[in-house]
């Protein structure tokens, strides 16, 4: 046998060795084979097709896993996120059919344009969130019958969960009339009814709804009550998140979470919502309806400048202020003259001590009793200017996009913001009442009446503690009262006495 002879046996040897797959010289017999009997014409072309499929058809391991099939590693994540997906693509579908009438809802706030203003005040939520706000409101207005108008009030910060709120109009009747010719029954103290003011009226101008955000539900809360209110004042307790939690605080709070959280939102409502001066008027046609107010004609057109915002007289109070009673106003004491001497005289008393207080009241003059003798400003308010504040003038106008904003120092986290033409309110905060940036009072050196210590100012950061006071001064060591007995055998050896 030749040398040629025994290298081609080497080379034969080396292509028929089985790796698993089979061998190479199987191959090429096999690509051989199909080629002649297929007899393609353009054999070249297809020979790494034919071989690739061939090899596949030899293959005899373990199959790979469906390319099409998801591989899930955690089912339960899994379905999360899914569900949040369906829940997310209600949120932005149209609140009506497009094959059906289109739905008339009411005036919902375009927060997305209001989130711009907050966002250079140093509020805001993120873009993602404001957009699931906004489509969140929508829905909620879609759903909502009789709805006038809807914002949104701000977000009330707890220690589990937060709370979103909502805030709306409702139309329609606020109560049944009596009959007519029928004699009106007053309403007597102490009553449930005497409790609760009517729908539109006081603390109860405005329904209010809460979520816990994204896509939950709106929650309807309960109407305020006076007696609520007035316990919520002597109360400091933070919010959990669960409507239904009891208030666990000294003293006793008369009702569960979901009535603190909506007498809180009174209490908010009647110190911090601001409006610009001049832009309201009372609502005279609304007679029998108190605190109503209507936009003055021509309001935009006479809105105040960009120097009037940054001061105290650019801004007003638009909802009413709360006596000491829980209530906006006293109550009508026609027909309670006989039989309720004792109830009228005690009403009439607390009426002079204790006037009303009118809407459209200017900010200035709030807590006039802590401001300092000589100083500026407000001990309530603090207003600061954001942005551009350069002029611009167009052809038709002069445009600065500076913003204004007015920050609540008693309520952290109540802020109102305003550009261009346009105002907002918004709170979020702990719904607590601090009084760390204001003055005590001039005549007992208290602090504000109602108020937690709980917090800063800015309604986030622990106080801070007091100050230390100094060490006292080395008192000067005093010898023993009863010095011991002098010992001379101190070394404890026995002595002898001495020889006389």
């Amino acid at each position: 046998m030749g040398t040629n002879d025994i290298a081609l046996e080497r080379v034969q040897a080396l292509l028929k060795i089985d790796t698993g797959d089979g061998s190479l010289y199987t191959h090429v017999v096999r690509i051989a084979r199909a080629m002649a009997t297929e007899k393609p014409n353009d054999a070249l072309a297809q020979l790494e097709t034919l071989s690739k499929s061939l090899k596949k058809g030899a293959y005899r391991g373990a199959l790979a896993p469906d390319p099409e099939q998801d591989i899930i590693a955690d089912a339960a994540a899994e379905e999360k996120r899914q569900q949040w997906c369906a829940d997310a693509l209600r949120l932005v579908r149209p609140p009506s059919d497009p094959l059906s009438a289109p739905k008339v809802l009411g005036a919902v706030q375009n927060f997305m344009e209001d989130a711009a203003m907050f966002e250079w005040a140093g509020v805001g939520f993120g873009k993602q969130e404001t957009f699931h706000i906004a489509m969140s409101l929508r829905k909620l207005a879609a759903e909502t019958e009789s709805l006038e108008k809807l914002r949104l009030w701000g977000k009330i910060l707890g220690t589990d969960a937060d709370f979103y709120v909502a805030e709306g109009t409702l139309q329609g009747p606020v109560s049944t009339p009596p009959p007519e010719g029928a004699p009106v029954q007053p309403v007597l103290p102490g009553s449930p009814e005497y409790d609760v003011e009517e729908r539109g009226q006081g603390a109860n101008t405005s329904t209010y709804w809460v979520s816990a955000g994204g896509a939950a539900p709106w929650i309807r809360l309960p109407a305020a009550r006076a007696s609520h209110i007035v316990a919520a004042r002597k109360v400091k307790h933070l919010m959990t998140g669960d409507l239904g939690s009891p208030v666990l605080s000294t003293p006793w709070f008369p009702g569960k979470e979901r009535h603190l959280l909506r007498a809180q939102i009174a209490r908010i409502n009647a110190s911090c919502t601001l409006a610009v001066a001049g832009y309201y008027e009372n609502d005279s046609a609304e007679e029998a309806k108190k605190n109503s107010l209507m936009v003055v004609e021509g309001a935009l057109e006479s809105f105040p400048g960009h120097e009037t915002l940054a001061t105290l007289e650019g801004w007003v109070h638009s909802t009413p202020a709360l006596l000491s009673t829980g209530k906006s106003s006293w109550p009508d004491l026609e027909g309670l003259e006989e039989g309720f001497e004792e109830i009228v005289n005690d009403i009439n008393a607390k009426k002079d001590a204790e006037p009303e207080k009118g809407m459209l009241e200017g900010i200035g003059t709030d807590l006039e009793e802590l401001k300092p003798d000589d100083a500026e400003g407000s001990p309530a308010w603090i207003i600061k200017v954001y942005g551009d504040k350069g002029q611009y003038t167009f052809p038709d106008n002069t445009k600065s996009y500076r913003i204004t904003a007015v920050r609540s120092l008693i309520w952290p986290g109540a802020v109102t913001v305003a550009q261009g033409t346009r105002f907002a309110n918004l709170y979020i905060g702990y719904g607590q009442k601090c009084a760390t940036l204001v003055d005590p009072y001039k005549e007992s050196g208290l602090p504000l009446t109602g108020a937690s210590p709980f917090s800063s100012g800015n309604g986030m950061l622990p106080l801070a503690p007091e100050d230390v006071m100094e060490e006292p001064d080395d008192q000067e060591e005093q010898e023993e009262p009863q010095p011991p007995l002098v010992d001379d055998a101190s070394d404890g050896e026995d002595m002898e006495p001495a020889d006389e």
